[in-house]
């Protein structure tokens, strides 16, 4: 089965894109203005004919990109646990409040979404397809073809497919390319990564935004949102991995050669370390949190030995001080686990001799002071802490790592809604698709 979504939608004519990113601990909605069709061609971001991610430019990023961000929407994320909806009602009230302060803020009425999806049960595989060439030229039929041909492989029932994403096609054996389109030859074939996901998971995150009156244009694996907003084209071909430390879960994209190599994600993510300062310090978890953004920190080399501060009781009212270095001592071994799973995750695949430009950290965990350091020191490799960029406004998210997958999701729309006979499926370009009969097919598998 093929998952996908397209619809026409009053947004999408006014040249204005909503991401929804569905996180475990927050939900932002972002309303992003994105120029035309004719205004990027003047800007030279189009050669008429070719798709975006064919020119030199690679994508939409960058100085005078045009995307701009004009409302923002943030709410706590409610029945939501692990990228995993366990109460859609509450989730639904946290998707109503985040869009209606992103409908104020951008004076806009939102009908309908991309959305960011994450958890345990995405997975990731890989498939290849080969096709003859019937005649002299390949064109954006045979792509279509070869990349159906690559996805039928065994995908089992109680699952769907997310994206599928081309890494690079073959024309009569000559590898390395990546748009075949114009090219003359009799064989054409193709690397994919399948990127799949629980169908009732999918199902009960759209069912959740369908509550809240909008409709799902398209779901987005969060890894590649954010890897939009904090990637560059030249990590991307050199080799990277980007890790979004989330609430929940701990999401990991692979780059190499220009495409996605491999993604997993881990159910680990910062909710761990708010609890085990929680436990350790014997307070509510929403003191924990307050601690963990303003003091945390996960090497005892970064801090001073004379540090210390204020915790707050049960009762919410009394306050007592502690080294700071109890903190740390709480806070390191998770973030050695968390490193080690991801260095584990690179080792199985042969993943680390291919990483050249390193690794970014992004998510809201990854602001923690020390992870930079501990990431470098236990993956041995370059990293540095990722925020989004590639638009303009909504300044008080481009310094943030929490905000990449909001702001990527905002990036990878407009890319989408700006794609020129792009190819058309949910991997290439974006999460485009067409929905044949999926609810349908849903419902026979759940009743």
């Amino acid at each position: 089965m093929y998952f996908g979504f397209v619809k026409d939608t009053a947004l999408k004519k006014d040249h204005l894109v909503v991401g929804l990113d569905i996180g475990t601990t927050r939900i932002c909605a972002v309303v992003a203005e994105v120029p035309s069709v004719q205004q990027q061609v003047k800007r030279g971001f189009f050669n008429m004919g070719k798709k975006a991610d064919a020119l030199p430019e690679g994508d939409l990023h960058g100085p005078g990109s045009g995307i701009n961000i004009i409302g923002v929407g943030r709410a706590p994320s409610r029945g939501i646990k692990k990228g995993v909806i366990t109460n859609i009602e509450s989730t639904v009230d946290s998707i109503v409040e985040a869009v209606q302060e992103a409908e104020t803020s951008a004076g806009v009425e939102i009908k309908s979404v991309h959305i960011s999806m994450s958890g345990a049960h995405i997975g990731c595989l890989s498939s290849h397809g080969v096709i003859a060439v019937k005649g002299k030229e390949i064109g954006p039929r045979e792509v279509d073809h070869v990349i159906e041909a690559a996805k039928a492989v065994a995908i089992p029932f109680d699952r769907e497919i997310l994206h599928v994403l081309p890494s690079g096609f073959i024309v009569d054996g000559q590898g390395g390319i990546t748009d075949p389109r114009g090219m003359a030859g009799v064989r054409l074939e193709t690397n994919v990564k399948i990127i799949t996901g629980a169908a009732a998971s999918i199902q009960n995150l759209i069912r959740s935004c369908e509550k809240a009156g909008l409709d799902v244009t398209g779901v987005v694996f969060q890894p590649l949102a954010s890897a939009a907003a904090v990637l560059t084209q030249d990590e991307k071909d050199l080799g990277v991995a980007v890790i979004d430390i989330g609430g929940g879960t701990t999401d990991m994209a692979f780059y190499y050669d220009g495409s996605i190599c491999h993604a997993a994600v881990l159910a680990v993510g910062g909710n761990n370390f708010t609890n085990d300062i929680a436990v350790g310090l014997r307070t509510p978890a929403q003191e924990a949190e307050r601690i963990k953004k303003k003091h945390g920190c996960v090497m005892v080399s970064c801090i001073k030995g004379d540090e210390e501060i204020e915790v707050g009781s049960a009762d919410g009212k009394l306050f007592r001080s502690i080294p700071r270095s109890h903190l740390v001592e709480i806070l390191q071994p998770r973030a050695e686990e968390l490193f080690g799973l991801i260095k584990d995750e690179m080792s199985a695949g042969g993943f680390q001799q291919i990483i050249n430009s390193g690794v970014v950290l992004t998510g809201g965990a990854a602001a923690m002071e020390g992870m930079a350091a501990m990431a470098e020191n236990i993956l041995e490799l370059p990293v540095r802490i990722g925020t989004p960029t590639g638009f303009d406004g909504a300044d008080d998210m481009k310094g943030d790592p929490s905000f990449a997958a909001a702001g990527g999701l905002a990036i990878y729309c407009a890319e989408e809604s700006l794609s020129v006979q792009g190819f058309n499926n949910s991997g290439a370009i974006g999460v485009k698709a067409k929905v044949k009969g999926w609810y349908e097919e849903v419902f026979k598998i759940f009743g």
